[in-house]
């Protein structure tokens, strides 16, 4: 990708010293600072960022939640409710998802 239609051509020609010796300046206190380079994120661009720290430190299987569910299918507590399972298809279907 080539930049040269966005950032315009730096003209060197008039920094070109002509005589074989450069001259060392040391900036003084009396010089204009130098300007420093800054970066702003967007918001949305620090809220990506949020939530991707978020996920990181959350953990992909909740051992708890398996735990339990585990304990209720094996005693035989666990029980499905057919209706709802099948609104959530359906809502599922209709969304597109």
């Amino acid at each position: 990708m080539k930049l040269t239609s966005v950032f315009p051509q730096i003209k060197t020609e008039s920094k070109i010293q002509k005589s074989g010796t450069v001259a060392a300046t040391k900036p003084t206190s009396s010089s204009a600072p130098v300007g420093t380079d800054r970066v702003e994120l967007s918001a949305g661009s620090r809220d990506v960022s949020k939530m991707q720290s978020i996920l990181q430190e959350t953990p992909e299987v909740r051992a708890e939640l398996v735990a339990e569910l585990k304990r209720r299918i094996e005693d035989g507590s666990y029980e499905v409710d057919p209706y709802k399972v099948a609104d959530k298809m359906m809502k599922d279907l209709l969304s597109g998802s």
